[in-house]
């Protein structure tokens, strides 16, 4: 099975809860009830598709990336960019729709030792239903002397800073990060070795409560 995984949280699935039957639905309680279902089944088929891109890929620098959406609306693939490295076996997902996981790996240069450096760009809507670009963008060097770097930030629709720009904020970053206005929240985190996983979370303010999933987990073979 490949992206996007787990059940779209519409207002088709609330009308089925007996706490929204029969009521108008918001956008707010579409992201609540996606909150409530972030760490299920979902999330683990959605791990263990990436873990077989990175026994595909083999060994090496490479990032392993996971996004949930809980915002309450569809995000819409825009833009990416690499600094460093390439997109893997699996391209960057056309849509994610509320309460669903993506995955997918970047990787370091065939026989290079750049590492791997990229950024992709999702659009949405905030609480006010205002259309906002979300930046997620992710630094995995080569090399254990270098700190990996997790970093997000959200512009109006095509508003987005230059990519040179984006790169130093980028590395002036670090584990984690997290931007919280507008009506929107983006946490994302990275973990330590050469093939951290690189989490992001869409969410909306007053939902914020359950935590970001944080593992930043080494693969199997060390790497």
């Amino acid at each position: 099975m490949a992206n996007p995984f787990g059940e779209l949280v519409d207002d088709e699935q609330l009308e089925g809860m007996s706490r929204y039957f029969g009521k108008p639905k918001t956008q707010e309680d579409r992201a609540r009830e996606a909150l409530r279902v972030q760490t299920g089944v979902a999330h683990e088929e959605a791990r263990r598709y990436l873990d077989g891109l990175k026994e595909f890929h083999g060994s090496g620098t490479s990032t392993l990336c996971m996004i949930y959406n809980a915002t309450g609306e569809t995000l819409y693939y825009v833009d990416d960019h690499d600094w460093y490295g390439y997109l893997g076996r699996t391209p960057y997902p056309t849509q994610i729709g509320n309460g669903q996981w993506v995955s997918f790996l970047h990787d370091h240069t065939t026989r290079g030792t750049s590492g791997s450096e990229a950024a992709v760009i999702y659009r949405g809507k905030q609480k006010d239903g205002f259309t906002r670009d979300f930046v997620l963008s992710w630094s995995t060097p080569y090399g254990p002397w270098n700190k990996n770097k997790a970093y997000c930030e959200m512009s109006p629709p095509g508003k987005s800073a230059s990519w040179d720009g984006l790169y130093d904020r980028t590395n002036n970053s670090d584990y984690n990060n997290k931007v919280d206005r507008d009506g929107m929240i983006v946490k994302v985190s990275t973990a330590t070795g050469s093939s951290p996983v690189f989490n992001a979370l869409l969410t909306i303010p007053e939902l914020s409560g359950p935590k970001l999933i944080m593992h930043g987990f080494r693969t199997k073979d060390g790497d």
